[in-house]
């Protein structure tokens, strides 16, 4: 009997998938600096225009049928093909150092993998994904290789990781799920496998064990768990799992359309977090008021020549889909000069210069979007709001309030019509503004905790390091006392608190935090329903409780034990 074998990894989209494996080859070829002669060298040439020219149509037709956020990315693997500066330096090594295509191809994207790879920030670690995938794809059209191998529809796909244009390309495939060694929660592959509700592993060591493709596999998004050969146990396990989930869905979603309030009649709004277009139709379906949070990282990092009229697009769409409720818009949070092409780096860019830091030294990037931002309050009336991120003290607001009033200067002088009492409210991330909560609440209209960054710098643990990866830990007491050391600052000013992190979409921890005071929950739309079917169900007493107990706690594992009580 063949053995079973069983991974663990990071849950990173929900769900059961089974299915028959399917491993995603790397490219194992040596190309090796062959030279070439000086009559080669047209030949060589015209072997790598025709790669650039078919990888181009490939993503052309790849793009067809798709919009929005998918569109964007698949037209930034586009321009990444369209680089001068990169096709030039290819050229260079085929005409002036008479290298094969081949590895001219290879080295010149290998050297802006290295550099991108040693940059020490996710975002461009990320990035480095794609460029793989672009120098894999080049290489075997250089060849007249054809791509990727035979992939059945309902699979299991292994990879080390995978570039967003080929999740799209395996989404057409209708897989059954995507376990992946490499990449982080916020990768565009994870982003679009939870838009796409394909489940998915990652962080899963799969090469150590042997396994061939076709073999029956089970991914369980929601545990991280993944067994190739599963037992036939398990496989009716699952299988009713599947089915379970699949009903239990609708009922969820049947949820929505009660009134947000708890058992006893107390009020409270849960909103949706959204960066890609391709989430906007679940705003409404999954019965959120509106979005309390809108990241706009990802729209300037995709898009060439992101200016004004291209940020309103964006903003508008987003806007119309939320109904009649508002949104808040969160100023780029990009990390590290390097994201704006500095080549300089940083010792530890966590630390450094990100969020509000790098903006107010970045002054046509934060203008241009302060007038995208109140140019749409004109349009939406009473509608919009403007988050700040990584404010640590309160000079920080000061600055910005003074960039605020030199564009609404400049919109007065244009006779622009807009929000002049626009809603500005910072990201509670840094521990010295959640100790500052009753100052700062003081100069601002309201506070959004997030308490993914609020963890990581609060126990000082880099959230994305595997080796410390078991020291977050979001439930540490300590977190949730700053929490309602910011809850009770907002509540001295008057002004609201959302929770716009990860633990809102924690159903327990969601009535924590209701029952320290906090009514207003941002979470991604995949969470809406099920952390409504539990507000619902429970009284604020209940939770008024359950919080108490939580400050009390003297470890993470203690208030975990309390939260896995909580409703029993």
């Amino acid at each position: 009997m063949v053995d079973r074998i069983e991974f663990e990894g990071v849950p990173a989209s929900g769900g059961i998938g089974i299915g028959k494996t399917h491993i995603l080859e790397e490219r194992q070829d040596d190309i090796s600096p062959e030279k070439i002669q000086e009559e080669e060298i047209q030949f060589h040439v015209d072997k790598c225009n025709r790669a650039f020219r078919k990888i181009k149509e490939e993503f052309i037709k790849l793009k067809d049928g798709t919009d929005g956020e998918v569109a964007d990315i698949i037209d930034a693997q586009i321009e990444s093909l369209k680089d001068p500066e990169l096709y030039k330096k290819i050229l260079e090594k085929i005409e002036s150092e008479r290298y094969e295509a081949e590895y001219a191809i290879y080295s010149t994207l290998n050297e802006y993998i290295h550099i991108m790879e040693n940059a020490d920030a996710e975002w461009l670690n990320e990035r480095t994904i794609d460029l793989m995938a672009i120098r894999d794809q080049l290489i075997d059209a250089a060849r007249n290789r054809e791509l990727g191998g035979q992939l059945e529809p309902g699979s299991v796909v292994f990879a080390t990781n995978v570039s967003p244009t080929t999740m799209i390309e395996l989404s057409r495939n209708s897989i059954a799920a995507l376990v992946m060694q490499k990449g982080g929660l916020t990768t565009h592959a994870v982003i679009l496998a939870q838009s796409l509700d394909i489940p998915c592993v990652i962080g899963v060591e799969w090469k150590i064990r042997r396994f061939k493709n076709s073999e029956e596999v089970i991914v369980d998004g929601e545990q991280g768990l993944v067994v190739v050969r599963p037992l036939d146990s398990e496989k009716k396990k699952y299988q009713k799992r599947r089915k379970e989930k699949e009903e239990e869905a609708v009922k969820f979603l049947q949820v929505v359309k009660k009134p947000s309030e708890t058992a006893c009649g107390k009020k409270f709004k849960l909103q949706a977090n959204v960066e890609f277009l391709e989430e906007l139709p679940r705003v409404k379906t999954h019965g959120a008021d509106g979005v309390g949070l809108l990241r706009t990282e990802t729209i300037l990092f995709q898009k060439t020549g992101f200016d004004v009229a291209s940020q309103l697009d964006f903003y508008r769409k987003v806007v119309d889909a939320s109904g009649d409720s508002d949104v808040t818009i969160r100023l780029f949070d990009a990390g590290g000069d390097k994201l704006l092409d500095d080549s300089e780096t940083e010792a530890n860019p966590f630390l450094g210069w990100r969020g509000i830091r790098m903006l107010l030294d970045k002054s046509e990037l934060l203008n241009n979007q302060l007038e995208a931002i109140y140019k749409l309050s004109g349009e939406f009336k009473n509608r919009i709001k403007l988050l700040v991120p990584m404010v640590s003290c309160v000079s920080e607001v000061y600055r910005l309030k003074e960039k605020i009033n030199e564009v609404k200067e400049k919109l007065n002088k244009e006779d622009v019509e807009f929000d002049p009492n626009l809603p500005v409210g910072v990201m509670i991330e840094v521990p010295s503004v959640a100790i500052m909560a009753d100052k700062i609440a003081k100069e601002v209209d309201f506070f959004s905790i997030g308490t993914n960054d609020l963890t990581q710098y609060t126990l000082a643990v880099d959230r994305g390091n595997e080796k410390i990866s078991s020291l977050y830990q979001p439930y540490h007491p300590a977190i949730w006392k700053l929490i309602q050391m910011t809850a009770g600052g907002a509540k001295k000013s008057g002004i609201p608190v959302t929770v716009c992190g990860e633990m809102a979409s924690k159903p327990k921890a969601a009535a924590c935090l209701l029952g320290l005071g906090i009514e207003n929950l941002s979470m991604t739309t995949g969470a809406l329903p099920v952390v409504k079917s539990l507000l619902c169900s429970q009284s604020l007493k209940d939770m008024r409780k359950l919080s108490g107990q939580v400050l009390d706690a003297n470890s993470p594992e203690e208030v975990i034990a309390l939260m896995d009580s909580f409703g029993e």
